[in-house]
């Protein structure tokens, strides 16, 4: 299927134990040489055999690596990549593979971004909130000392191939992390999914091949109808920010203990009830996100082990800042008034929100951890 935005696309490619097809795909680009970036997890896994097997049929081929975990998406990860890749002989004719998670597939897009001012980058995504939601951005960002996604740049994919055979592989914390953001789309894009979301959503994460190809299917959908005219993400686009005001600050707390779509779908929680505090919905878009966050086995508030007054602070530090004139003390949110109904200001579907809101919501009494 093509993913469109404005002028950029690129062919997405799903299918299910298809590991013959990605490397026949990726031997097409005739490349110099093959540089496969995974995290030492993803490399015992499939790193290691993709390398091996691009070498044979496609040409020269190197697995890089990085350590796994949030506090490893930086900007030195990033030089020692581009180091170790000039060198092996990189060239402007060279191949980024990026097989992983969204982790993986931000620390490659920005380095295939940076070497010689741009070359082309191949997702093979592993995890379900790569499939379906960050390799159809071109947004490639790491962390700072400061937050979540503040250096980066924008650098468009040549192609995505995933199979969904490499999901399952994944930890259950994974697979409830990646529905967090399936769950996001629902509720602030795509409700006439909700129904049958409802019924499809697993807390043990046993998902059939065929659900999977649903719901990656109606996600897709639902991005495409916020990026087709804006693939930077800055308009409409913005709409995807739904639940990582909060979302990022938990992360950033957590240290990436708590994966990031299981942090969204927190941050989604808390947007529903500030939402309704402030006069902008009712209870029954807040129940409506309870259900379906719980029926995928996440959280539906802050884990009492995690500090609410920390999560607090780090809101003052969220990506969307200066979109909006906001008064002090307040932050540019995406809030809903009812499924799929985004409030506004201007254009934009951005409101200024008091961040004291924000917080009271925070300090709510925590659910019981899914088991």
């Amino acid at each position: 299927m093509p993913i469109t935005m404005e002028d950029a696309s690129f062919p997405y490619r799903l299918g299910t134990d298809c590991a013959d097809g990605i490397v026949a795909r990726l031997a097409e680009l005739g490349a110099s040489r093959y540089l496969v970036v995974s995290d030492t997890t993803v490399a015992a896994l499939y790193g290691f055999d993709l390398t091996t097997r691009l070498e044979k049929e496609a040409g020269p081929a190197t697995l890089l690596t990085h350590p796994a975990g949030e506090a490893n998406k930086d900007l030195a990860t990033v030089h020692r990549l581009a180091e170790q890749a000039l060198e092996l002989g990189a060239d402007r004719r060279t191949a980024v593979v990026a097989l992983g998670g969204g982790l993986t597939g931000n620390i490659a897009g920005l380095l295939a971004a940076l070497l010689f001012r741009g070359i082309r980058l191949v997702h093979v995504p592993t995890t379900v909130v790569a499939m379906l939601d960050s390799v159809l951005s071109l947004k490639q960002a790491v962390n700072t000392g400061f937050g979540k996604n503040l250096v980066g740049t924008f650098h468009q994919p040549v192609e995505v191939l995933a199979d969904t055979a490499m999901l399952r592989t994944l930890p259950l914390r994974e697979l409830r992390s990646g529905m967090g953001e399936v769950v996001k789309n629902a509720l602030a894009i795509r409700p006439s999914m909700a129904p049958r979301l409802a019924d499809e959503l697993r807390p043990d994460g046993r998902y059939a091949d065929e659900a999977l190809h649903w719901i990656i299917g109606e996600s897709l959908a639902a991005k495409a109808q916020v990026t087709h005219a804006d693939k930077h993400e800055r308009r409409d686009g913005l709409v995807l920010e739904y639940g990582h005001t909060v979302g990022h600050a938990v992360e950033h707390t957590t240290r990436g203990a708590i994966a990031h779509g299981a942090g969204v779908a927190i941050g989604s929680v808390v947007a529903a009830e500030v939402s309704r505090r402030l006069g902008h919905a009712d209870a029954g878009l807040v129940e409506l996100h309870h259900e379906l966050v719980a029926a995928a086995g996440l959280h539906t508030a802050l884990p009492a082990d995690v500090d609410a007054a920390e999560v607090g602070n780090w809101l003052a530090f969220d990506n969307k800042r200066g979109y909006l004139d906001c008064a002090p003390g307040h932050t540019p949110m995406v809030l809903l008034s009812e499924p799929g109904r985004v409030l506004r200001t201007g254009a934009l579907p951005l409101v200024p929100v008091p961040l004291a809101a924000v917080r009271d919501v925070l300090g709510a009494p925590a659910t019981a951890s899914p088991g």
